[in-house]
């Protein structure tokens, strides 16, 4: 029994002798723990790129402060022309048209003569000429004054006079307004022109600035134009 028992080690000795002499030399007996793996390093692309995040995000910070106050900038920019906004054009344009039918309109008076309406409210004269003729002064100022006028100077006379009597009404009531506008920039180019030319940054700029306002935009909703507009559509 004891002979067995020693025989069973001695076999198992002999077997690993011979697996062992069986293996190819400079082999290595695995390790049953795993290594533990290398810390990473990143190659040199990915390096350059972290740094080049790292200085992006440094700029941005510089730059955080200056983009809050300009951002206060501009909302309070918008805010002004919101506000602006709210004037409605029916305001402007009345206005506009107020201002241009009272310079025409009383120049055209001192070039007629006819009937005359006494009108007055609350203390203000609100009277005016119907033009039945042009004044005899206003056929010899364009004869002498307004003589370069390419056009006979009688005829001129004529249709400047109730020209500045009617298209100021039109104005007025806003009938019609653009046609109005458009003749009344005539007739200041043509006093631009051939008659004071030395008026042009002293008035003739503004009056032409106004009435092409209102060539372009028409005459706002305070209008007989955007009345008949409106009932037109319906």
């Amino acid at each position: 029994m004891t002979i067995a028992a020693n025989e069973g080690p001695r076999a198992i000795s002999r077997l690993a002798d011979r697996i062992a002499a069986m293996a190819p030399p400079g082999s290595h007996v695995l390790e049953l723990t795993n290594p533990v793996p290398p810390p990473f390093q990143p190659s040199p692309a990915v390096s350059a790129a972290l740094n080049r995040t790292a200085i992006m995000s440094a700029q941005a910070a510089q730059h955080t402060a200056p983009r809050r106050s300009r951002s206060l900038l501009t909302s309070a920019i918008e805010g002004f022309v919101a506000a602006c906004s709210f004037i409605p054009y029916a305001l402007v344009g009345l206005a506009l048209r107020l201002v241009m039918a009272r310079v025409f309109f009383l120049d055209g008076q001192s070039k007629v003569d006819g009937l005359r309406l006494p009108i007055s409210a609350h203390g203000y004269d609100f009277s005016f000429v119907l033009p039945m003729q042009v004044k005899a002064e206003t056929i010899n100022a364009f004869l002498t004054q307004y003589y370069a006028l390419p056009v006979p100077a009688v005829p001129a006379a004529y249709v400047v006079g109730f020209a500045e009597f009617l298209l100021p009404i039109m104005l007025v009531l806003g009938f019609g307004t653009r046609i109005a506008a458009l003749g009344l920039l005539i007739i200041t180019a043509m006093i631009q022109i051939y008659v004071l030319p030395q008026a042009l940054w002293s008035v003739h700029i503004y009056w032409a600035s106004m009435l092409l306002v209102l060539v372009s935009l028409g005459p706002g909703q305070v209008s007989a134009d955007a009345i008949f507009r409106f009932f037109s559509r319906r």
